[in-house]
């Protein structure tokens, strides 16, 4: 079922993506999440980010992670503009950002000054590596960090969550490692964000194999607040900061509808253009 309400009650949406891949995007009824359903076997979904996912996503064998050091750079003069507008200004420097699946470490690396420290997990070997060897910052090879710092805390999840098995356990897997009042910042693609022409309007190029999820602000929150976090901010592009807490609930939002997904669909013009 659903992997947030377990609802077996879709509408199919899509039955492909962007690569031509046979696979059901669906809209939960219940819940308004959309994600690929049936989903993948377990298995199957190790395999492909093994052996397929970077040949496939990036048309190459091998990363230069060189050349992803300034877009990390900016991605962290972002994240900081974010945090600072949300009200984290006068607690940075006592916070310790751990970012799982900080990759080759450029994001962190640039958050470092404004921080009292940073550390990152990432299943990438030699990306990690490359944090290591070019960056002085405390990184390791795993899903989730093996020790953390004393103090209060600030994890980033960024670009993660719609790739993973699970994002409900995911979440709440991390919520474990937390302490009440500890931040949570969650990146992910917006569904709602192609309406204003992110992806050339075209939900085609939005669905993704390797995306088992696909969000919403209002959806993202629905399971940040089911696994233990309160939203202090979500917008539609969709960025999250959360507050680890005891809340265990969720909510639909009636703006999570096929009929929204249908406005999407109008806004693409594509071999159309005259309609």
């Amino acid at each position: 079922g659903c992997s947030l309400c377990e609802s077996n009650n879709f509408t199919l949406v899509s039955e492909g993506d962007r690569y031509g891949f046979d696979l059901k995007k669906q809209f939960c009824n219940e819940c308004g999440l959309i994600q690929t359903y049936p989903s993948v076997s377990k298995e199957f979904h190790e395999e492909f980010y093994s052996y397929h996912y970077r040949p496939l996503y990036l048309k190459s064998e091998v990363v230069d992670y060189q050349d992803v050091v300034k877009e990390q750079n900016d991605k962290a003069k972002k994240y900081l503009d974010y945090f600072i507008s949300n009200g984290l200004s006068e607690k940075l420097a006592d916070l310790s950002i751990i970012e799982i699946g900080c990759s080759s470490g450029g994001t962190i690396n640039g958050l470092k000054k404004a921080v009292r420290s940073v550390q990152g997990c990432d299943l990438d070997i030699k990306a990690i590596r490359f944090a290591q060897e070019n960056f002085k910052i405390e990184v390791e090879v795993g899903m989730y960090p093996l020790s953390l710092p004393n103090g209060p805390k600030l994890f980033i999840l960024s670009h993660i969550l719609e790739h993973v098995f699970n994002p409900l356990e995911t979440l709440k897997e991390i919520r474990l490692l937390m302490n009440s009042g500890d931040y949570l910042f969650v990146a992910v693609p917006g569904i709602n964000g192609v309406k204003k022409g992110d992806y050339k309007h075209d939900l085609r190029r939005y669905f993704h194999i390797a995306h088992v999820t696909d969000f919403s602000a209002s959806t993202l929150i629905n399971i940040a607040n089911f696994s233990g976090f309160k939203s202090i901010n979500t917008d539609e592009e969709i960025n999250g900061l959360f507050i680890a807490d005891e809340i265990k609930n969720w909510k639909k939002n009636n703006q999570d509808s096929i009929e929204n997904i249908q406005s999407i669909e109008k806004t693409y013009k594509g071999i159309f253009p005259h309609l």
